[in-house]
């Protein structure tokens, strides 16, 4: 079924092996948890930026994006054209907030704005949408090993989590931004040789491309429907999919962590900038290619394939020069490494330092915490393990992450918005509130026809509404529950943190640096928009 030849097959093991080593080595280095989980915070923020990117694409990119396109054109485009606006809201206020409150996990901070309940709720909720979604991870480089060795694909499930979970019990967070650059490159060059192998196979070329591209509706993106059940309409995707970004970049470990290990809340923001510019571009390659291999197989022939997470990797293996394929497919399966080790070490921080150090094994040495948290990565590799044999049932892997996801982080959203922005709230309505929103995105997906990326919406917006009625009915929280911990141009706490940055040089010098910042987030509104009328200069070819 393969035409990997011995050439191909020596690039991929030559390369795998090469990015294992890579990973190891950072993991000499490492001599804290502080280490392992934020790179000592000395990360530039280029790598993080291209990191972010990775972990959200990857192999879930390179697989699922083009049996997206290859189904429905650019309709999905919407689920994705949120994200400056995600980016923007999250640049402006909670990834400055949680940097300068200097925690491992964003859930340390929710115990200290409302009460413990709240952290071991929000992390356990991490832990368990999380896990899932690493199953999904983990499920699609064991298709494309499957596809390229003809090995079946359960067992190649269990080869790739003993690869990938013994790569990243030794690499920590450094050695998973610096491999996942490297990824982003070879990944980004395969697309490209593809696009162009597609386009000198198909007679009449780029011309004869976009006239059959645009007479079968396959350009068109904006679906300006207000139906509810309509899955990909644009107010779905800029709104629902602005909540799914937002709680996704903004609230799950795996994305805010790499955040906090930059050198500055400067390059904090820039590297959401970068993520928030290229994320787009990326999303809308790879669905052109689904696209034309659509136009493709039109004159060359059907497929004949019943997974559409096997398209594009078999086009890749079949109709790539000699060489190319193999370093493209080694490129897709150590990215997948990359963003299944970024989410193992992101479930190992949370179970450390929100659940093990707190009630287990409290005042240990960093040794036998950082020992602790390679154990609980070979946990959670274990988990997505399982769930992994289930993955290839959900559909297309791109959906199937972001719907799993679904179901948790309008309500995570939630509560970290109430943390933030309000100061009336305390810890029963927060607790109260996240259950609410958990329950309500499950009543309108068991009752209601609707849209999939409603749910963020939904959940987020219930949480935040109970949260804050529950709380009415309760104490006020104390002073040290909301003084310096919410967004509060006046609290004393602040105020005392500006005077002080004064006193040197040096802290002068970084608030300068974040004045320069605040038009960032308007800058990535007006990319937004003109991202929609590019999109319908498309839909209108």
């Amino acid at each position: 079924m393969s035409s990997f030849t011995l050439i191909d097959y020596a690039i991929f093991v030559v390369y795998i092996l090469g990015t294992a080593l890579v990973g190891a080595a950072f993991g000499k280095k490492q001599k804290s948890t502080k280490d392992y989980f934020l790179g000592g915070r000395s990360i530039p923020w280029w790598a993080i930026g291209l990191s972010v990117m990775a972990t959200q694409a990857s192999a879930i990119t390179f697989i699922g994006a083009p049996g997206w396109g290859y189904d429905g054109g650019l309709t999905r485009m919407t689920t994705f054209i949120n994200v400056p606006l995600a980016m923007a809201f999250l640049i402006a206020t909670i990834v400055p907030f949680f940097y300068k409150t200097e925690v491992y996990t964003a859930y340390e901070y929710l115990e200290r704005r409302f009460d413990v309940k709240t952290r071991i709720l929000t992390a356990a909720l991490f832990l368990i949408a999380r896990g899932l979604a690493t199953g999904v991870v983990l499920y699609a480089p064991a298709l494309v090993l499957s596809v390229v060795t003809g090995m079946d694909v359960s067992v190649t499930i269990i080869l790739m989590a003993v690869i990938a979970v013994s790569y990243t019990v030794l690499g920590g967070i450094s050695a998973v931004i610096w491999t996942d650059v490297i990824q982003m490159v070879v990944l980004w060059v395969g697309a490209g040789l593809s696009v162009f192998v597609i386009f000198q196979d198909v007679p009449g070329g780029w011309g004869e491309v976009m006239t059959t591209a645009s007479q079968t509706g396959m350009l068109e993106s904006l679906d300006f429907s207000f139906d509810l059940s309509v899955e990909y309409s644009i107010w779905a995707g800029v709104i629902g999919g602005f909540f799914l970004h937002a709680a996704y970049f903004g609230t799950d470990q795996s994305q805010i962590q790499r955040v906090l290990t930059s050198k500055s809340i400067r390059e904090s923001k820039l590297s959401l900038v970068l993520s928030g510019v290229l994320m787009i571009p990326q999303m809308l390659l790879f669905l052109l290619i689904g696209v034309l291999l659509y136009i493709y197989y039109q004159y060359a022939g059907d497929p004949n394939i019943e997974n559409l997470n096997e398209l594009f990797p078999r086009f890749v293996v079949n109709e790539l020069p000699v060489g190319i394929s193999g370093l493209i497919m080694a490129g897709v399966f150590a990215a997948a490494m990359s963003s299944l080790d970024s989410a193992l070490n992101s479930l190992s921080a949370v179970s450390v330092r929100d659940f093990y150090s707190k009630f287990f094994k409290k005042n240990a040495s960093e040794e036998h915490y950082l020992k602790a948290s390679r154990y609980a990565t070979v946990f959670w590799g274990i988990y997505a393990t399982i769930f992994a044999f289930f993955a290839g049932n959900l559909g297309p892997v791109i959906e199937a992450v972001n719907k799993v996801g679904s179901y948790f982080y309008g309500a995570l959203l939630g509560v970290f918005i109430l943390a933030i922005f309000t100061k009336r709230v305390n810890g029963t309505g927060a607790f109260i509130g996240v259950i609410a929103g958990m329950i309500s995105v499950w009543a309108v997906t068991a009752f209601g026809e609707i849209s999939w990326l409603w749910n963020n919406l939904v959940g987020a917006v219930v949480a935040v509404v109970v949260g804050y009625l529950v709380s009415k009915l309760f104490k006020a929280p104390s002073a040290e529950k909301v003084d310096g911990l919410t967004i509060d141009r006046n609290s004393s706490d602040v105020q005392k943190n500006l005077a002080s940055r004064a006193e040197a040089a040096s802290s002068v010098e970084s608030v300068k640096e974040e004045k320069s910042t605040k038009k960032w987030p308007l800058y990535l509104v007006i990319y937004f928009f003109v991202v929609i009328a590019f999109l319908l200069y498309l839909q209108n070819l």
